[in-house]
C-alpha cells in the first residue's frame, strides 16, 4: 500500500508541475503579445485598444484571415523582401546574398561570423546549418534553340533573371541555329539562324550576367538536321533514318570535327563542351559498321565507345583545357568493366538525365558503377519539354518532383560521387522533327522553382530561413502579384517576368481549349449533333442551340488570344516562330470551332424534318 500511495503522489506531483509549466507559457506568451503591440497602445491606450479590430492588433493570427489581412501580410512581405533584395544589391563582391552556394569559401569575410553549429551572414534571417549545406555544384540552365532561336534583346532581359535566381550557367544547343560556314557546313544552317556577331553578342550578355556558356553539339544521335540533307544522306546509319551518323563512314570524322571547331572557335575560354551522344538508337547496322566490327572484333558497345573517345579526345588534345561531357544513356546498360577497358572516363564526363518524377528508377547498381569509373558526374532534371511532345504550358509540380527525387539522389550518393552540377533542361523540340512543346517564357516559372530550390534549398530542409521562404523569393523575382499556379488549368500566372505576355496567352488558350472539350462531351452534343446529325440535318433547334450555347464566346476568345499570343511573341521570337506555333496550336482549334458553328448554322436552318429512313432520302427529296 505504501507503493501504491507513494505512486500516486508522484503522479500528482508531476500533473501539478505541468499545469504551473503550461501557466507559466501562457503568462511569457501574454505578456511578450502586450509588449510587441504597446507601441499601438498611445495615452488612451485602454480604449484605442479596445476600439481595434482583432485583425489589426493580431495582424499575422492564423484565425483571421481577412482580406484586409492578406493585404497587410502581403505589404509586410514585400518590405522584407525590398530590404533583403536592396543589401543583395550593394554587395558585389559576393553576388546575391541569398545565393551563396560557396559560402564555405568566405568563412573569413567580415561578413560572415562563425558562430555554433551555423554560418550566419550578414542578414542573420538567413542561417545554414552546416550539416546541410546548398549544393555546391554547377547550376547549367538549357537553352534549346532548335528552329526557335530568341531574339537578342530576349537574352537582355533573360540573362539577368537566370542570374538572380542562382544559375551560374547555361547549355546552348545551336543545332542549325549555329552558323556554320565552309563549302563542307554551309548548308547546314537554317535561314534564320544566328550570325557570328549574333552569338558574340550573346556571349558578351552571358559573361556580363556572370554566367558561364557550354555549347552543346550533337556528334552521334540526334543529327537530323544535317542528315536530313541530300548532301549528308550517305553518312547515315540506316538510309532511311536521318537520326544517327554512322561511326565508320570516312567522313564522319572530318565532318564533326569541323563542326567542333567551329563551335570552340566562336566560344573562347570555353571549359566544357557538350558533344551529345544520347539516343544512338541505330548502331552496326551499315555494311560499313558491321566490316568495323568484324575487322576490330568490337562489339556494338565497343563500336559506341570507340566514335565516343575518339571524338572526345580530339577534343581534349586539339582544344587544351576543353572537358567534354556526353549524355549518360547509353552508358548505363554497360558493364564496368567494358567502360574500364574503354578508359572512356578519362575523355568524358557523363551527365546523367532523368525527368520523370521518381528518379530512383536508376539503379543503385548503375551509380555504384559510375562511382568506380568516372572521377565525376553531372545530373539533369528539366523545367520543361519533358511531359509530351505537344505540351504548350507547363505542368510545375511534376517538375519539381523530379527535382525533388534528383535532391534526394545527391544526398544519398555524393558521399561516393562527386556531382559537379545540375543541368536544368528545357527542351524545344522532342527533335528536329517535331512540333514545338512549350515556348521558353512558358517554363520561367517552373525553371524559376527548380533553380532557386537548387540554389535555397539543402537535401531534406523546407527552406532556408524561417522569415522568408523560396515561394517568396521566386515570386518577387518574376514579379507575380500571387502566386504561381502549379499544375495547368489551376489558376492564372498573373506575372511580369520577361515574356509573361507568351505564358498568359498560352494558358489562356489551355482554358478555352478545356472549355471546348466540355461543350463536346456533353451529352447533347453526343445525342443530336453528331456527324450523322450533321449530313442529314436532322436534330431537334433547342437541343442544337443548348449544345452550343458556349460556342460564339469560344470563338471570340481564341480570336483575342491569337491577336495576343502574335503581339507577345513579336517581342521573344521571330515570325517564323510565332507562325508555326499558331499553326499548330491555335488555327485547329480554329478550324474546329468554324465547322462546328457552320454545322450548327446548318441545323438551326430547318424548320421542316423528313420522315425516316433518312437514308432512302436524296439530296432533291422534298418529303416533308
Amino acid at each position: 500500500m505504501f507503493r501504491i500511495g507513494l505512486r500516486g503522489r508522484t503522479q500528482l506531483t508531476v500533473i501539478a508541475m505541468s499545469i504551473a509549466t503550461f501557466i507559466l507559457i501562457l503568462y511569457r506568451m501574454s505578456s511578450n503579445d502586450a509588449s510587441s503591440h504597446a507601441a499601438q497602445i498611445g495615452d488612451d491606450g485602454h480604449n484605442d485598444l479596445m476600439s481595434k479590430k482583432l485583425q489589426e492588433i493580431n495582424e499575422f493570427s492564423s484565425m483571421t484571415q481577412s482580406a484586409e489581412q492578406i493585404a497587410r501580410q502581403k505589404s509586410f512581405e514585400e518590405r522584407i523582401m525590398a530590404d533583403v533584395h536592396g543589401k543583395a544589391n550593394r554587395d558585389e563582391k559576393f553576388g546575391r546574398r541569398l545565393m551563396l552556394p560557396n559560402y564555405k569559401n568566405n568563412a573569413n569575410s567580415k561578413e560572415n561570423h562563425i558562430s555554433g553549429d551555423s554560418v550566419v551572414r550578414e542578414d542573420t534571417r538567413l542561417i545554414q546549418p552546416k550539416g546541410s549545406p546548398l549544393f555546391e555544384g554547377q547550376r547549367i540552365v538549357h537553352l534549346d534553340l532548335k528552329g526557335a532561336p530568341p531574339r537578342l534583346s530576349y537574352y537582355e532581359e533573360l540573362f539577368p533573371l537566370l542570374r538572380d535566381l542562382g544559375t551560374t550557367g547555361i547549355l546552348m544547343e545551336y543545332e542549325d541555329m549555329f552558323p556554320f560556314t565552309g563549302p563542307q557546313l554551309q548548308d547546314i544552317p537554317a535561314f534564320n539562324a544566328y550570325s557570328k556577331s549574333d552569338i558574340k553578342q550573346i556571349l558578351t550578355l552571358a559573361y556580363n550576367n556572370g554566367l558561364q556558356v557550354i555549347p552543346l553539339i550533337q556528334t552521334f544521335g540526334h543529327l537530323e538536321y544535317v542528315l536530313k540533307l541530300r548532301k549528308f544522306a550517305d553518312m547515315r546509319e540506316v538510309p532511311k533514318y536521318p537520326q544517327v551518323i554512322c561511326p565508320s563512314h570516312n567522313s564522319t570524322f572530318s565532318m564533326l570535327t569541323t563542326m567542333i571547331d567551329q563551335v570552340v572557335e566562336l566560344h573562347p575560354g570555353i571549359k566544357y563542351l557538350h558533344i551529345g551522344c544520347d539516343e544512338v538508337y541505330y548502331l552496326g547496322d551499315c555494311v560499313r559498321c558491321a566490316m568495323a566490327m568484324v575487322d576490330h572484333k568490337w562489339s556494338k558497345t565497343q563500336l559506341f565507345l570507340s566514335h565516343v573517345v575518339r571524338m572526345a579526345k580530339y577534343i581534349r588534345q586539339k582544344h587544351s583545357g576543353v572537358i567534354p561531357l556526353t549524355w549518360d544513356d547509353e552508358f548505363r546498360d554497360l558493364t564496368e568493366t567494358e567502360l574500364h577497358e574503354s578508359n572512356v572516363a578519362h575523355w568524358v564526363e557523363p551527365v546523367v538525365w532523368k525527368y520523370t518524377p521518381d528518379v530512383a528508377i536508376l539503379t543503385s547498381e548503375m551509380w555504384d558503377k559510375y562511382s568506380s569509373v568516372f572521377p565525376a558526374v553531372w545530373i539533369a532534371s528539366a523545367f520543361k519539354g519533358a511531359t509530351g511532345p505537344d505540351k504548350y504550358v507547363t505542368d510545375i509540380s511534376y517538375h519539381l518532383e523530379n527535382h525533388r527525387s534528383w535532391m534526394d539522389i545527391v544526398a544519398s550518393y555524393s558521399d561516393r560521387i562527386h556531382f559537379r552540377g545540375i543541368v536544368v533542361t528545357g527542351w524545344q523540340r522532342y527533335d528536329h522533327f517535331s512540333v514545338l512543346c512549350e515556348l521558353l517564357p512558358a517554363g520561367i516559372p517552373s525553371l524559376a522553382k527548380k533553380v532557386s530550390q537548387t540554389t535555397f534549398i539543402a537535401p531534406g530542409n523546407a527552406f532556408i530561413s524561417d522569415m522568408v521562404s523560396v515561394p517568396m523569393v521566386v515570386s518577387q523575382i518574376l514579379k507575380c502579384d500571387v502566386p504561381v499556379p502549379m499544375s495547368p488549368g489551376m489558376g492564372r500566372t498573373r506575372c511580369a517576368f520577361p515574356g509573361a505576355a507568351i505564358l498568359d496567352a498560352a494558358e489562356r488558350l489551355y482554358s478555352v481549349t478545356l472549355n471546348v472539350e466540355r461543350l463536346l462531351s456533353d451529352s447533347t452534343v453526343k445525342g443530336w449533333l453528331t456527324q450523322y446529325n450533321i449530313d442529314h440535318s436532322f436534330s431537334s433547334p433547342s437541343h442544337v442551340e443548348h449544345a452550343t450555347a458556349e460556342l460564339d464566346r469560344c470563338r471570340m476568345e481564341l480570336t483575342y488570344i491569337e491577336r495576343d499570343m502574335k503581339l507577345a511573341m513579336a517581342e521573344v521570337y521571330d515570325r517564323h516562330t510565332a507562325v508555326e506555333w499558331v499553326s499548330t496550336f491555335i488555327q485547329p482549334l480554329t478550324i474546329r470551332l468554324q465547322k462546328l458553328w457552320e454545322a450548327k448554322e446548318k441545323l438551326l436552318t430547318k424548320e421542316y424534318w423528313p420522315r425516316r429512313p433518312l437514308d432512302m432520302l436524296n439530296s432533291n427529296s422534298q418529303d416533308l
